[in-house]
């Protein structure tokens, strides 16, 4: 047996298809396919169904696929070992909801960067749903989501997940607006104006609540992009969501948009900013560091917010 078998089973069940993981490892198809052959006859158990349509594990081989993460992790371990950051070589890939790219997000990376400057990181913006799947999937390291309690519920069932903080909701409104100088809003006085709803499953959730609770309000439109929210409330147009993490967003600190507390008596959800990760998967140092790169640089922001 050779440490190249395990990582090769693992490849294999985490993309689906012996070519896909050649191609992820830069090993040749036959390498890959004979290596595990040869580990299913020590073995003597068929760790891999095949088909036309990719290999999967069998009921035994997701036993031998829980061990091979065991050693691989342990591996990874000894690796670490005594490095110092400016060493620390490898790839981090991380997906994240907007809301962390249009707050603390970018400073984060930034010093990070400074301090792992041989770590390649790769970043994309996603839907919370389809960062999930991608974790599930193993085709990221770390996810960074927006969600609710529902969202932590169920992501804790099947991977490593983390809340960060738990922002609180807040109406955003256009200065010009009649709502912009109270002091708290309630869904009545929401529902009384045009509606920008964010296209995630959770924030749907949320709007369904209050409308089975108050009465059906108008939408204008669905949207995840952060500034055409912001562009459309400046104008007047509609009124939405954020959280009190936009306070020091450009067109709050300019008055463009304002941001009010939001007062539901019956339904008041609450939100978490979510770090998921696999769970049968080792976290290496980069990732370790990055979340705690990560929440330094959240618990910044937020202290700017209260001065």
């Amino acid at each position: 047996m050779h440490i190249e078998q395990l990582e090769y089973v693992i490849e294999v069940a985490k993309k689906g298809t012996i070519s896909k993981a050649a191609e992820s490892l830069h090993v040749s198809h036959s390498a890959i396919s004979q290596a595990i052959s040869n580990l299913e006859t020590e073995l003597g158990i068929p760790i891999f169904k095949r088909s036309r349509s990719g290999s999967i594990c069998t009921d035994v081989g997701e036993t031998v696929l829980k061990l091979s993460y065991e050693i691989m992790n342990k591996i990874m371990e000894l690796k670490e070992l005594g490095q110092h950051p400016n060493q620390v070589k490898g790839n981090l890939s991380i997906s994240s909801s907007p809301i962390f790219f249009s707050t603390f997000l970018p400073e984060a990376l930034n010093i990070f960067k400074l301090d792992y400057p041989h770590v390649q990181v790769e970043i994309n913006e996603n839907s919370t749903e389809a960062i999930i799947e991608s974790v599930k999937n193993y085709q990221i390291d770390l996810g960074l989501i927006f969600g609710s309690d529902e969202t932590l519920r169920e992501v804790s069932r099947y991977l490593k997940s983390r809340s960060l903080y738990q922002p609180k909701f807040m109406v955003t409104v256009s200065r010009k607006s009649p709502l912009a100088n109270k002091d708290v809003i309630s869904p009545e006085e929401m529902l009384q104006y045009p509606l920008i709803i964010r296209n995630e499953k959770f924030a749907i959730k949320v709007w369904e609540d209050i409308f089975s609770t108050y009465g059906q309000g108008e939408i204008l439109f669905y949207s995840n992009n952060d500034d055409v929210i912001k562009n459309v409330i400046a104008n007047n147009l509609a009124v939405g969501f954020f959280t009190d993490l936009m306070e020091q967003d450009p067109m709050v600190l300019k008055g463009d948009i304002c941001l009010i507390p939001y007062v539901d008596q019956i339904n008041m959800p609450t939100l978490h900013l979510i770090c998921i990760q696999a769970k049968n998967k080792y976290s290496p140092v980069i990732e370790r560091e990055f979340v705690k790169y990560t929440i330094m640089q959240l618990n910044s922001y937020r202290s700017k917010t209260l001065e």
